[in-house]
């Protein structure tokens, strides 16, 4: 496996991880639930493996890499991401101060700054996701030999071991696992925000199809899905529920179930 591939996996661990978090300020929004015990957990995720183990990754031995290949640290998309970083670190530390402000208080102003700033920290690492993998890992993959890849992969495989241990890459899976167990059972996450739009609606359709009657899929998407929706009526007629889970204004996602 190349560095860039390595750091591409990651970030679908993160997506899963902002998405789960994405639905905790929805509840808090929508239905005045507060799973501060989940936003803890997802933060300390954030803080561990996609700051201190991702981020340090880049920082420490990407960056400098594509530095020395030519690509320049300021005014360009080194700078971008940096600053990012640090941008997404304050985005946590607002999250987690505020969420300790709330335990003790139980202040609906330190609830409303969580659900701010998970607004926030969700659009920012998406869309520097997004520039990652479609601008920055291309210019890596252009300008670094698949053989310093691979050291640096190697590199990447040593820094997660001696910074956060052995065995916590699993354990930070385990608990995305059992927080989306809990909102969603054994649902399906339908990610298809990767998929060409022109190929979504055929594959969604088909997993739905896969589906038994009562059990669904939780669909995951950029936009609001709503013309899926009438291919559902149109097709489906009245055998599926359609439920949204969150509506935006980063992450759009439905629970559709297969009605008997």
């Amino acid at each position: 496996m190349t560095a860039t591939e390595q750091l591409k996996k990651e970030h679908r661990a993160i997506r899963l991880a902002l998405f789960l978090l994405d639905i905790c300020r929805s509840k808090i929004e929508k239905e005045n639930i507060t799973d501060i015990e989940k936003i803890e957990k997802l933060t300390e995720f954030f803080s561990v493996f996609a700051d201190r183990c991702h981020h340090a990754k880049e920082e420490n031995m990407l960056f400098p890499e594509l530095e020395k290949a030519g690509i320049p640290r300021e005014g360009g998309p080194i700078e971008v991401m940096l600053t990012e970083h640090e941008l997404g670190r304050n985005y946590i530390k607002i999250i987690r101060e505020s969420a300790q402000n709330y335990k003790t208080t139980h202040n609906n102003s330190a609830l409303m700054k969580i659900s701010e700033a998970i607004k926030g920290y969700v659009n920012l690492l998406e869309q520097h996701i997004y520039k990652e993998n479609n601008v920055l890992f291309v210019i890596a993959d252009m300008h670094l030999s698949l053989q310093k890849q691979k050291e640096l992969f190697e590199k990447f495989e040593e820094f997660e071991l001696n910074e956060i241990g052995k065995g916590k890459h699993e354990e930070f899976h385990r608990i995305l696992d059992e927080i989306k167990s809990e909102f969603f059972g054994n649902s399906k996450i339908l990610d298809v925000r990767d998929i060409p739009p022109v190929q979504r609606h055929d594959f969604i359709l088909g997993e739905f199809n896969k589906l038994n009657p009562s059990e669904s899929i939780i669909l995951v998407n950029d936009h609001d899905p709503k013309p899926l929706y009438y291919q559902f009526q149109a097709e489906k007629e009245t055998k599926f529920e359609w439920e949204y889970t969150t509506t935006g204004p980063t992450i759009w996602s439905v629970k559709i179930t297969e009605k008997s």
